[in-house]
């Protein structure tokens, strides 16, 4: 497509200039007619390090072993999700977007030692009720260019929308629907999830969203306490579900529902089938839910 814009990196960026464009930034919403241009970024020749590998391995709940852990190459490929997201041409302020829904792809286990090439892209647009959408696409490709692992990672700029109102046929007054989840759960878990967890994280990915460090730098952003990242919870219901998976081909696709605020003390719910395996986070009582999800063989 004519315009696109390709960002080849010899390794990866720093993501401190990411960070400083995207609190200087103030692009909000798409102007009529206009939607995000094809913006990628690239680097080749990738080599995993040991030691980063192992803080992300403790930090999430992963054992040793000679493969990454599925959820790994999303951490890898993070400075190039920030040059992508914080190129001038992008249009969304990064800071505000939602994470809504991840899916990843394993079409292989990657081995620790073997170089990679890694692919992060964005392009075009979703109108939704509560704004934009867009998918942040990336693949990992082994030396022979063959894709042997893609994330697809839906993210919500909310926009005004003036024009429409929210439906109030079915709302009964002075009550709440309590979630249900769409699977009987065989296994559940208490995970007391701490107050330093996103510190930790961030430590281990490089992923610093003030929304997740602290009480005091989620409040500028309109949060009560500091709240789980999305994609530590993935990474530790990955973690936990590994003796149930069979075979290195799967998916493992998640919706973020309700925050997780710091700390807090949650329940990993799951079952087992011939498809797969369906999962969830929820609040103690089950009235809240703040993932869902499942893993399909491939």
């Amino acid at each position: 497509m004519a315009g696109d814009i390709t960002l080849e990196f010899d390794q990866l960026p720093a993501v401190t200039p990411s960070y400083f464009r995207a609190v200087t930034s103030f692009g909000s919403k798409l102007a009529r007619g206009e939607t995000i241009p094809e913006i990628s970024a690239r680097v080749r020749d990738l080599d995993v390090r040991a030691d980063e590998l192992a803080r992300y391995r403790k930090v999430c709940g992963f054992p040793r072993a000679e493969t990454l852990p599925v959820t790994y190459p999303h951490v890898l490929a993070f400075p190039l999700h920030m040059a992508v997201l914080t190129h001038k041409n992008f249009p969304l302020a990064l800071l505000g977007l939602i994470h809504v829904r991840n899916e990843i792809a394993q079409y292989r286990a990657i081995s620790v030692d073997e170089p990679l090439e890694i692919l992060a892209s964005v392009g075009g647009h979703r109108d939704v009720g509560k704004g934009v959408e867009f998918d942040l696409v990336t693949q990992v490709l082994d030396g022979s260019g063959q894709v042997v692992w893609q994330e697809t990672g839906t993210m919500l700029s909310r926009q005004k929308q003036p024009h429409t109102k929210k439906s109030r046929d079915n709302a009964q007054p002075g009550q709440s629907t309590v979630p249900e989840l769409s699977f009987t759960p065989s296994e559940e878990a208490t995970w007391q999830i701490p107050s330093d967890i996103g510190r930790r994280y961030a430590g281990a990915a490089g992923d610093y969203n003030p929304i997740h460090l602290s009480p005091w730098s989620a409040k500028l952003f309109g949060f009560p306490r500091a709240i789980a990242t999305g994609m530590w919870l993935k990474a530790r219901a990955a973690a936990a579900l590994q003796p149930h998976l069979s075979g290195d081909r799967y998916t493992i696709s998640v919706a973020f529902k309700k925050p997780v605020f710091l700390p807090s003390t949650v329940l990993f719910k799951h079952a087992s089938g011939e498809d797969g395996v369906n999962f969830a986070l929820t609040s103690r009582d089950g009235e809240i839910h703040h993932l869902t999800g499942d893993v399909q063989p491939l």
